[in-house]
């Protein structure tokens, strides 16, 4: 499991938005298990599995609906008992 924070510039006409079509469009991924967002930030943080195609989805589906990525903070989880030098 993944999670990747999307940072995002909304565009003037969705200023005031409460970010639902946002959410909507991440939600109906089928990659996606969770989104979460404060509507008055603009950042979500999404859960997905898979990798960088997947990843890659969730920055399109974000510019589907209007908003403008600007950056992306990813953080995967590792598996308990793993070890860096398995990697």
């Amino acid at each position: 499991m993944a999670d990747v924070h999307v940072y995002f510039n909304r565009p003037a006409d969705k200023e005031d938005a409460n970010l639902e079509d946002l959410r909507e469009a991440l939600r109906n991924l089928e990659h996606v298990s969770e989104v979460r967002f404060d509507p008055s930030g603009n950042v979500v943080a999404v859960s997905f599995e898979g990798g960088e195609a997947e990843q890659e989805a969730i920055e399109r589906a974000v510019e589907e609906v209007g908003y403008e990525v600007s950056r992306l903070s990813v953080r995967s989880t590792f598996t308990e008992g793993s070890n860096l030098w398995d990697i």
